[in-house]
């Protein structure tokens, strides 16, 4: 009986569960369909996901899916690389099309005055957005350009926190003039003058601010901003307000140490070299000590970034007006001891709607404030000469009144050397540079839509860029240093600087955009002013406040007017054309000479959109572009160069009369005729797609012409105040070639890689130079010492840049010789006769790469970039020799191990010995990141982030880094490998 029951009780469990089971499994519904694309073609590879649940399909070759659905009413979620996702009910799913993603063919692009959809650019112009998942170690603004666009090579600034990077849009078009790309913030073009100690001219700007960097390259893109177009333009734009309120919190924990340091010998190693060298005592003065002084000044830094923003809406239908507000604070340490930089910044947007959206407003404002204590830049070469032997502190009982407070100096006879190394540690701990900022740009943006007549909108836009600068220097007497330089006796340093600036705009202009069947036409006309002012005052003291310089002080300013306009033309969505005319006139010259006159002229064939391309599934996507313009250049350090101006001596410099000093007034170099530097560029490029934009990118080929290069040259003597003046002179020719793709190899409903890369190759030749071009005649640059020695030339025929140098003579076995040069018929001897070769300090190609693989909630993320075909000259190599351990004025210095081995007795300065291949490419940033989508409700996230920054360099260089933004290795501050961590809250 009781078996039975068993029995009957295992039955009935087992037909519950059969119920169960089947029950669940008619619940199933299998749905079947189609994902097209605009054209009607299958896509291939879409994601096809269940809400709610983890099944999930991809579409076939014929963009058909079968997936498996609880219910009619389930929803399903449509994803493919470059299409908007779509959500259908799984009840109607049959046939799917998507829609390309506005970041594919419809995003807009700034190009200056106005926007148009990339689809519709005719232009070379690229915009990005700053990479959130791959950020690295971002402290300033140029940082997140590194490596991301073909033709835009962005070298980054030393390894001290917050220095500028140099960027060079398509190598740059002038020689003695800047070659900097005009940089313009939310409308406002800023003042690409020096700053009073400091490198970064948009240092003030948070990154995590920008939403986009769009840069304009060819001529017919950047000649709407004709004036200062020649090398470029870069239009930051900065985050706006969102629909729902948003807060976002991220923050990043830096860790940074050197990534490489210099074999110098070590105390054991410089006690048995330096008694074989010529010229050092029988018996050497060693000290006791076994120091590594770039250990000395080097440390482990920290670095804390923090941001916190809200976004949001306000208002009604009547009045709506979206605001972003946000805070940033980054303090980083720097990898030399007592560098530390720390920026505080702000920023508003607030952007009304009023009138039925017919009167809009763009009102940005953002200020920051920049404190930097640097350190001097000879102190990592001091670290690589200093006496290994010598511990940094004396440990004296008199320290505080000993010459050198305590810190090991050269004496002779009881008395400091007047020449001698600072010691590195002293110089660290003694020589206090402090650089305080404060700056604020804003403008405010209106635009008004005609009532009855929307097509034509008025803008007026005002713009400020506003900066006060404070340096100081300050040195306590008996340091030793102040033994080397300052009054060289002891006497201690005050030094302040201030510097003021400001940057005023205003814009007036009208666009005019109207559709009838095929033909879009718009149009542009507008009226801009601007107004550059510069103050600069320095004095310098003694810290008891006694003056040891006469004070100095200048001020200038320079005006802009302009008049623009642009033409856009669209047929059928297919032919596009776009003509713009600027006229420009800068208070830089004289009236005669004062305007220039800058036309620009683009076409595009949209071949995507013929019906004989549609009959293909191949490509998605080819336009055709070309374009000419040309673009002025005026940005000069003198603001009154055609003009006679005077300078007052200084009171060291007066002359007595009498019983009474004056000071004495001297005329300054200048030329009456100088006027606008001109660029004329010629491009024609392609955009393509393939697979539905699963591989998308664009390629350029272009040409350059530049002349009445804004030159500063020789002039014989007597026939002007000053012997090196500015004037017009010479041209310069400039042709490359731009690749870029972008894919999506894997896409699976878990599992995405995505891949990019971009190339460039550029080459230069300055075609005349002066009224006589010959061999002989050629300006000099590339200093390497402040007595005149230098290393390269501007010279026709040749490379901008290229080397000056004389051609070391090796023995049969590939020894050098020293002393001993080729000459240029052949022969061997000692005269040192230099020649420029074909070799320069700029890149002839450079590439970027950037991966990310995603898998779920997980992606890792990879980005790297290079540089190849230049040159490197390490004058740190150079200035080392072997005689150099021991001065005649008694002191020794150490070596770099490869020059005890290698080098010579004496220095050899010019030798192409020192000329090394610069190719490099550099492992940028990688980062490991995790995502939690929604923490308690949707539109909350948290990600997580571990990096490094600077992984790894490829390079042959011997130096610390061949990364230079003139191809002189001297004095350079390592960069740091730093490692991240990284927090980012939105809810």
């Amino acid at each position: 009986m009781k078996a039975t029951a068993q029995t009957f009780l295992r039955n009935l469990a087992l037909m519950m569960l059969m119920v169960v089971c089947a029950s669940t499994v008619s619940a199933q519904v299998t749905v079947t369909g189609q994902v097209l694309d605009e054209n009607n073609q299958p896509v291939i590879g879409a994601s096809i996901l269940v809400k709610g649940t983890s099944k999930g399909a991809a579409t076939d070759v014929d963009g058909r899916f079968t997936v498996q659905a609880p219910s009619q009413e389930s929803v399903l979620k449509v994803t493919f690389i470059g299409y908007q996702p779509q959500e259908v009910p799984a009840a109607s799913a049959g046939t799917i099309v998507l829609k390309p993603m506005a970041e594919n063919l419809d995003e807009v692009v700034v190009i200056g005055y106005g926007s148009v959809k990339k689809s519709d650019a005719t232009g070379s112009v690229q915009a990005i957005k700053p990479d959130e998942l791959n950020k690295g170690n971002r402290v300033t603004a140029q940082d997140a350009l590194i490596g991301k666009m073909a033709g835009v090579n962005v070298t980054p600034g030393t390894g001290a926190p917050g220095t500028g990077a140099t960027i060079r849009i398509r190598s740059g078009s002038s020689l003695s003039a800047s070659n900097d790309p005009l940089i313009v913030i939310d409308g406002v073009p800023v003042d690409n003058s020096s700053i009073a100690g400091s490198s970064n001219l948009i240092g003030s700007l948070n990154p995590e601010d920008i939403e986009t960097y769009t840069v304009l390259k060819d001529a017919s893109a950047t000649a709407i901003y004709g004036s200062r177009a020649s090398n470029g333009v870069i239009v930051i734009t900065t985050k706006k307000g969102t629909d729902r309120v948003t807060v976002n919190y991220n923050a990043n924990y830096s860790l940074s140490h050197a990534a490489k340091t210099l074999d110098v010998l070590n105390a054991a190693e410089f006690k048995e070299f330096v008694p074989t060298v010529t010229g050092v005592p029988s018996n050497p003065d060693f000290g006791t000590s076994d120091t590594d002084w770039q250990q000395q000044v080097l440390r482990t830094a920290f670095g804390t970034d923090q941001n916190l923003s809200v976004s949001g809406r306000v208002g009604n239908s009547a009045i709506s007006t979206p605001y972003r507000v946000s805070a940033g604070f980054t303090d980083q340490g720097g990898i030399l001891k007592t560098n530390n930089y720390k920026r505080y910044s702000a920023g508003l947007n607030l952007a009304p709607s009023l009138l039925d959206n017919h009167l809009t407003a763009n009102l940005n404002g953002k200020i920051s404030y920049e404190d930097n204590h640097e350190v001097s830049g000879s102190v990592m070469s001091s670290a690589i000469d200093y006496d290994p032997t010598r511990a940094p502190m004396t440990g004296s009982a008199t320290a505080s009144t000993d010459p050198g407070l305590g810190y090991f100096i050269w004496t002779n006879g009881g008395a400091p050397m007047a020449i001698q190394p600072d010691n590195p540690v002293a110089t660290i701990d003694l020589d206090k540079r402090r650089n305080k900022i404060v700056r604020s740009i804003g403008s405010a943006a209106l635009a008004y839509k005609v009532h009855g007549f929307e097509d034509l909108k008025l803008n007026v836009n005002l713009g400020y860029d506003v900066l006060r600068s404070k340096y100081s220097e300050d040195v306590p007497a008996l340091a030793g240093l102040m033994y080397t330089s300052n009054q060289k006796d002891g006497t201690g340093l005050k030094y302040r600087s201030t510097q003021k600036k400001h940057n005023y705009l205003l814009d007036i202009f009208a666009n005019y955009d109207h559709t009838w069947h095929k033909h879009t036409v718009g149009l542009m006309a507008g009226y801009g002013w601007q107004h550059f002012w510069k103050k600069y005052d320095y004095t310098t003291h003694d810290p008891s406040d006694k003056e040891l310089l006469s004070p100095f002080h200048s001020e200038s300013e320079y005006y802009l007017l302009s008049y623009y306009g642009r033409v856009n033309y669209s047929y059928d969505n297919r032919y596009l054309l776009t003509f713009t005319l600027r006229d420009d006139a800068s208070s830089r010259f004289a009236k005669g000479n004062r305007w220039g006159l800058f036309p620009s002229v683009a076409l595009a064939w949209r071949v995507s959109q013929e019906e004989f391309f549609k009959r293909q599934s191949v490509m998605s996507d080819l336009k055709l572009r070309l374009g000419y313009g040309v673009t002025g250049q005026q940005d000069i350090l003198n603001d009154y160069p055609y003009m006679g101006t005077y300078s007052y001596s200084y009171d060291e410099s007066s002359y007595r009369f009498g019983d009474k000093w004056y000071n004495m007034i001297r005329p300054n170099g200048y030329d009456r005729d100088i006027k606008w530097e001109t660029t004329r560029t010629y491009n024609v490029g392609l955009d393509y797609g393939f697979l539905h934009n699963r591989i998308y990118g664009s390629v350029d080929y272009y040409k350059r012409y530049t002349k009445n290069l804004l030159n500063t040259i020789n002039v014989a003597s007597g026939t002007n105040f000053s012997s090196v003046i500015t004037t017009n002179i010479g041209k310069m020719e400039n042709e490359g070639v731009e690749f870029s793709v972008n894919a999506v190899p894997v896409r699976s409903q878990d599992f995405e890689w995505q891949l990019g890369f971009n190339f460039t190759w550029n080459t230069s030749k300055i075609t005349k130079l002066n009224v006589i071009d010959s061999q002989s005649n050629y300006v000099t640059t590339g200093d390497i010492s402040e007595t005149g020695k230098y290393v390269q030339v501007f010279m026709v025929g040749k490379r901008p840049y290229t080397f000056y140098l004389a051609q070391q003579a090796y023995d049969d076995n590939g020894k050098p010789l020293e002393g001993q040069y080729v000459q240029p018929d052949g022969s061997v001897s000692t005269t040192e006769t230099r020649v420029a070769g074909d070799k320069g300090a700029l890149p002839k190609s450079y590439m970027g790469f950037n991966t990310r693989l995603s898998y779920k909630n997980w992606d890792l993320s990879l980005s790297g970039h290079g540089a190849f075909g230049f040159y490197v000259y390490n004058y740190t190599r150079a200035n080392q020799y072997k005689q150099q351990v021991y001065s005649d004025q008694g002191y020794y210095s150490n070596l770099l191990k490869s020059t005890r081995d290698n080098g010579f007795e004496l220095q050899q300065l010019y030798s192409d010995i020192w000329l090394e291949k610069g190719d490099f490419f550099r492992f940028d940033n990688v980062t490991l990141g995790y995502n939690f989508k929604k923490l308690w409700q949707p539109g909350t996230s948290l990600r997580l982030t571990v990096g490094v920054t600077n992984l790894c360099t490829i390079t042959g260089y011997k130096g610390i880094d061949p990364e230079l933004d003139n191809g002189i290795d001297r004095n350079v501050y390592p960069r740091p490998r730093t490692f991240n961590l990284g927090v980012n809250l939105t809810f």
